[in-house]
């Protein structure tokens, strides 16, 4: 029976994408993985979370895709022929269905993937980070300045804290030796509150870093840019027949 690490692999093979070596530690590792099984996730979720949390748990909205999943994304949606000959791994999803994948990248970046955000519904998709490890580094950072949707299931500030900073510890392993170090200087902050705007709408929200923070800590890191590349939508798109 294989293990995710080697369904993935010849998945992204036969993709033409190849896997950063971060992501396939963390398939390695068991870091993609929701406990040891359904039923094991949904009776020990809490002490996962706090305890030892997949990666990018203290993330917002991010849900990894296991090998099936994958596999039907590719098929069913993201796959040359029906994506103008550009090839994708899909390897995370949003409560909407909208996807994280990898891709290659055209300009400077030539041959190198890049972390990709494809909306499920519009066509204002992003490059999230221009390296797996940035996009890791970046999706952390974001969540030290607002643990605000940690609180729907981890019930107090304290726990999502907790959740967080171990996030934090469990991947400062697996990325560059100066994100490690950058990240782990927060790891003392008590939590705080600011004032979130989210159009008419302004929010207190807890958080472990303020603006100026975050902007020391991306210092050096691309942020988010539009991807103005046209994605032909699930729904228009005609799944691979077999071989």
């Amino acid at each position: 029976m294989k293990n995710i690490l080697e369904e993935v692999s010849t998945l992204a093979q036969a993709a033409h994408i190849e896997l950063p070596p971060l992501l396939q530690a963390l398939y390695r590792d068991g870091l993609t993985s929701y406990g040891k099984d359904r039923a094991d996730w949904q009776a020990n979720w809490e002490h996962y979370l706090q305890e030892s949390p997949p990666a990018l748990a203290s993330s917002y909205d991010f849900e990894w895709l296991d090998a099936e999943a994958i596999a039907e994304t590719i098929k069913g949606w993201l796959h040359p022929e029906s994506q103008n000959g550009r090839s994708f791994f899909p390897f995370a999803q949003s409560g909407a269905g909208d996807v994280f994948c990898l891709t290659t990248h055209e300009d400077e970046h030539e041959g190198e993937c890049v972390v990709v955000y494809i909306w499920l519904d519009s066509d204002a998709h992003t490059i999230e980070a221009f390296s797996f490890a940035d996009f890791i580094y970046s999706r952390l950072v974001t969540a030290m300045t607002d643990m605000s949707h940690l609180l729907d299931d981890l019930s107090s500030a304290a726990n999502a804290r907790q959740c967080l900073l171990a996030d934090i510890r469990r991947l400062s392993a697996y990325l560059p030796a100066d994100d490690a170090t950058r990240l782990q200087a927060y790891l003392e902050r008590p939590v705080i509150e600011v004032e979130v705007t989210y159009g008419r709408r302004t929010e207190r929200v807890p958080c472990l870093i303020a603006d100026e923070d975050y902007k020391l800590l991306m210092q050096g890191k691309r942020a988010s840019v539009d991807w103005p590349v046209h994605i032909v939508a699930r729904w228009d798109v005609r799944p691979v027949l077999p071989a």
